[in-house]
């Protein structure tokens, strides 16, 4: 019997041992359900479309369509119909606009590309009376109730901006919330303060009142001109 070389037997088994690590390397697949470095790039058109078991689409991101070219993104609620999106469904260079709608397909809220700012909802603007003598006024010298509001908090602040005029000594207005002073004044200097409301819990409706006091022999004269919620 021929005698091997014993390096020739040792370079064997190393290939051996290298065969076996190479298979398991192959057979190990990895996870397919997470990205864990890096970045996924969809690009030449493409898109990244999440669909239900149905196939109804809920999410995509990329080119969208109809508009063939435009990149947009779009959420849909399980029936299919668009909740969120940011696009605007045309060929031009407009900016594309941010878009919720509800399950009726109302756009509630939008922005307003060109001009900036909202374009829904559409927001009430109250006005007061220009003339002072027509706000509501007292001439008692303990603190009167003038305007009083219940409003639904949405907001844990609120920005008010009211004035105050008065005949004779003058006086001092407020506004309080539930029974707390949130901002304060003398007459003839407007109050324009944000507040936050004092236990604030959004859905309730907190009683906001606008009050005033005369100084003996003199009559006051106040209105809140403006007055809404705002963000921390």
């Amino acid at each position: 019997m021929a005698i091997v070389p014993q390096d020739l037997t040792d370079r064997i088994r190393r290939l051996e041992a290298q065969v076996r690590m190479l298979t398991t390397a192959a057979n190990r697949r990895p996870a397919m359900n997470q990205v864990v470095h890096g970045d996924v790039k969809i690009g030449e058109g493409g898109s990244l479309s999440v669909r239900q078991p149905g196939g109804a689409e809920t999410f995509r991101a990329g080119e969208v369509g109809p508009i063939a070219g435009e990149h947009a993104l779009v959420v849909r609620r399980r029936d299919g119909s668009e909740a969120f999106s940011v696009w605007n469904g045309t060929p031009t260079g407009q900016a594309q606009a941010v878009r919720i709608k509800d399950a009726q397909g109302n756009e509630i809220v939008s922005e307003d590309v060109v001009g900036g700012g909202l374009a829904r909802p559409h927001l009430p603007v109250v006005m007061s009376p220009a003339q002072a003598v027509d706000w509501p006024s007292t001439e008692a010298t303990d603190w009167t109730d003038l305007q009083v509001a219940w409003p639904e908090a949405q907001h844990p602040r609120m920005e008010v901006f009211a004035q105050a005029t008065a005949n004779g000594p003058g006086g001092d207005f407020r506004i309080t919330v539930d029974g707390q002073t949130v901002a304060s004044g003398p007459v003839g200097k407007p109050i324009q303060a944000a507040f936050k409301i004092p236990g604030y819990r959004f859905g309730a409706h907190p009683e906001i009142k606008l009050q005033a006091r005369a100084k003996a022999n003199s009559v006051v004269w106040a209105c809140v001109q403006r007055l809404y919620g705002v963000a921390s």
